[in-house]
């Protein structure tokens, strides 16, 4: 089995994140302060805090333990990791292959950028497919038909939402 390059995984977050907050001021308030060097990670965090959002910084857990993450069972094949602040989600999914078919076809409002960050897949956004691997990244913009098909024994995607896919939350 390869091993994950969680490097690789949390730069292509952190990639995905700059790319889906950078029309929010706030984030890019954060990214110049983080652009100084004499900024603290407090200033940081304090920067993106808007009392006026739904969910805040002082009410997250803005550092996220995999181990101790809760895991949603989305189908006999397939889990669910997530972690969410107003306009960015990012998922860890999970699914056991390799699968006969691809998964059921479906669309979303969010825009997704999806991390492979083990096995294989082949990918399959509007009417174009391709075959992907480790350290792949794939796009799907709003409202496109798209799925993925497990190609070996496990597909390990990090998934990046902007907005975030209240669907996932628990109500």
């Amino acid at each position: 089995m390869k091993k994950i390059n969680w490097k690789q995984a949390a730069l292509a977050a952190v990639a995905v994140a700059g790319v889906a907050c950078s029309g929010n001021q706030n984030a890019q308030n954060a990214a110049a302060q983080t652009a100084d060097s004499t900024a603290t990670q407090d200033s940081v965090c304090y920067a993106v805090y808007d009392p006026n959002q739904p969910i805040n910084l002082k009410d997250m857990p803005i550092f996220w333990e995999n181990e101790k993450a809760e895991v949603t069972q989305v189908n006999p094949s397939t889990t669910r990791k997530l972690n969410y602040l107003n306009d960015l989600m990012v998922c860890i999914v999970d699914i056991k292959g390799p699968q006969a078919e691809p998964d059921p076809v479906h669309s979303h409002v969010a825009e997704q950028m999806s991390y492979i960050a083990e096995g294989e897949a082949l990918v399959i956004i509007g009417d174009q497919s391709k075959k992907l691997k480790a350290g792949d990244i794939f796009a799907v913009p709003s409202n496109v038909p798209h799925t993925v098909q497990a190609l070996g024994p496990r597909l390990l995607l990090i998934d990046s939402f902007n907005p975030i896919r209240e669907d996932f939350l628990k109500k």
